[in-house]
């Protein structure tokens, strides 16, 4: 695909999917406390909230899909094999994301029906071991994609500036967790949908490239 109008619409519904699993993820985990650990911030939640969260989310997450696709068709010019590369760890990064997200309500609900009973250790130790692994495995994913996103930028044929480098999903992504150290206030509202802030910056630059390409 290199219709530029086609690659638009797709990067735009990756946009969009990262605004609604946004939405979704903040119903899910914002406290107004700020989120402690990934896990104990479930047992905090309000259920109520935290379900119409779940939907958002869930249905969101594979419009990810779309916008990687769009994203892959972009740099298809420079390196076909590169932008390959970078779909299939798109795709597997939000596959694997989609499966966890679809996790933190029912996480939420279990642990917090569960506290004070017997139940409650194993409960926990489960979830944190068949779910709350998957959000390390879509973080090193989301690693390698960048450094295929980089090498894509530093290499590419279209005329984009090199900076684009620096505004990969690892970087974007470690900055928005950090702004719970540098600026609070802010960092209680993105750091607990971090991963839905980074693309929504990341698809953003992107579209305004495009934009610039046909202009």
């Amino acid at each position: 695909m290199n219709n530029k109008r086609n690659i638009k619409i797709l990067i735009l519904l990756g946009l969009l999917g990262s605004v609604l699993v946004g939405i979704g993820e903040y119903l899910l985990h914002f406290l107004p406390e700020g989120p402690g650990g990934e896990v104990s911030m479930l047992e905090h939640v309000p259920l109520k909230r935290a379900s119409i969260g779940h939907f958002f989310a869930v249905f969101g997450a594979p419009l990810y899909f779309a916008g990687y696709y769009g994203v892959s068709a972009f740099f298809k010019k420079s390196n076909e094999a590169l932008a390959n590369m970078l779909l299939v760890l798109g795709v597997l990064a939000f596959f694997i994301g989609g499966i966890w997200i679809s996790s933190r309500y029912f996480g939420a609900e279990v642990l917090q029906r569960s506290q004070g009973t017997a139940d409650y250790a194993f409960y926990l130790q489960s979830y944190e071991d068949h779910y709350q692994v998957l959000v390390w495995a879509l973080r090193i994913i989301i690693v390698l994609l960048s450094g295929v996103y980089v090498l894509l930028i530093l290499r590419n044929k279209q005329g984009l500036p090199k900076w684009l480098a620096i505004f990969n999903p690892i970087v974007l992504l470690i900055i928005t967790i950090s702004s719970l150290v540098w600026f609070k206030p802010l960092g209680i509202h993105i750091a607990p949908i971090a991963m839905n802030v980074t693309h929504f910056i990341f698809f953003t630059i992107l579209l305004f490239q495009l934009k610039k390409q046909t202009s």
